[in-house]
């Protein structure tokens, strides 16, 4: 294949899917991780940002700068809350998303905080494991709260004493991709380092959550994220505990996350997914069976409404919602819409990242 040149989103979904059906690439193995499947979402970003696909603004990666930063941000926490980090056991463990809002007066993580209102009423016993929001820890620290600090920072030193066996079959599937995307990104993006790279760590975390996971013995785990999540939902499987995913955003045919159209594999996917009603139940087909997709209303957003019910509307207003990747798309439609909207009172919301 020449080079390639991807335009928007849509086209870099079916580019993603043309290259897993060519190498049958949720069947690629190393050292007894689906590197593919694991990292699906990371190669989307890597590919988007070689065609300029993502905003500027919309970061997916850290600058080499700040990673330094955060890491040694790590370590500092890790060893002032070491005493305090030891909640022993739980029926149930939540993986919070680092995304906070202002609820009850407190930053709390509006997807999960409300689960965990759901269990301390049937006096259920949890544990909740935090990871930093752009290297920084913001939310009260609580007795069944503990840190991902320590994954976070080992994952990172130990990867270097991690030996990488590939097969003759597997590394000739890896060079022959790695060619075709070195051609079509010009060079700009090293799959085969890409994936070794993140298999080492896998490795790691993924024998750090077995650990951990033999030590509590939950009954089921709720994560806000399942993608990039793979160690986890790995661990989780091999010892029989349910990982239910709860709903933090939209999602569509076009979001790798959830889009799997050339396989029935759920190899890092989560055994229930939580969505908010009926409308993302039906929206497209995921790899779990249909009864395993469960309403699961999104609380905050409802006790946010509710605040404001009485109050007067403003007919001449409009908000836009906007999305990395595909802002410029949004604004190309504000301008040609430009003198039926222009009446109105318009707030452009940016995405959160």
């Amino acid at each position: 294949m020449s080079k390639k040149h991807i335009n928007n989103i849509k086209e870099l979904c079916e580019y993603m899917w043309y290259l897993e059906k060519k190498y049958d690439l949720f069947n690629l193995e190393i050292n007894g991780v689906h590197a593919w499947a694991a990292y699906r979402i990371d190669i989307y970003y890597e590919i988007g940002k070689v065609f300029n696909i993502f905003d500027s603004n919309h970061s997916m990666k850290l600058s080499k700068k700040d990673k330094v930063i955060n890491f040694f941000r790590l370590i500092k926490h890790y060893i002032i809350n070491l005493p305090k980090n030891k909640p022993k056991n739980g029926d149930v463990i939540i993986f919070s998303h680092n995304r906070s809002k202002i609820i009850e007066n407190e930053l709390r993580d509006p997807y999960s905080y409300f689960i965990k209102q759901d269990l301390k009423q049937k006096n259920i016993k949890f544990i909740e494991y935090e990871s930093p929001y752009k290297g920084l820890y913001t939310r009260k620290k609580e007795p069944t709260k503990k840190y991902l600090d320590k994954i976070l920072i080992l994952r990172n030193i130990k990867n270097i004493f991690v030996k990488i066996n590939l097969d003759y079959i597997t590394e000739k599937k890896i060079d022959a991709l790695n060619k075709e995307l070195n051609i079509a990104t010009c060079f700009k993006l090293n799959i085969k380092k890409f994936l070794i790279s993140n298999v080492k760590k896998f490795i790691i975390t993924y024998n750090f959550y077995i650990n951990e996971l033999q030590k509590i013995n939950p009954k089921k785990i709720f994560v806000v994220v399942s993608y990039g999540k793979g160690e986890l939902i790995k661990a989780a499987k091999k010892l029989n505990i349910k990982v239910i995913e709860l709903q933090h955003g939209t999602f569509s045919k076009y979001h790798l996350g959830y889009s799997f159209p050339n396989t029935k594999k759920n190899t890092y996917f989560p055994d229930e997914l939580y969505v908010w009603n009926s409308y993302w139940k039906n929206i497209i087909t995921l790899p779990i069976p249909k009864k395993n997709v469960i309403i699961y209303p999104f609380k905050y957003l409802q006790t946010e409404k509710e605040k404001y019910l009485l109050n007067k509307k403003n007919k001449n207003s409009l908000i836009i919602f906007g999305q990395g990747g595909i802002t410029d798309k949004i604004i190309e439609r504000i301008i040609e819409k430009i003198d039926t909207i222009k009446k109105y009172d318009i707030t452009f919301k940016l995405h959160p990242n």
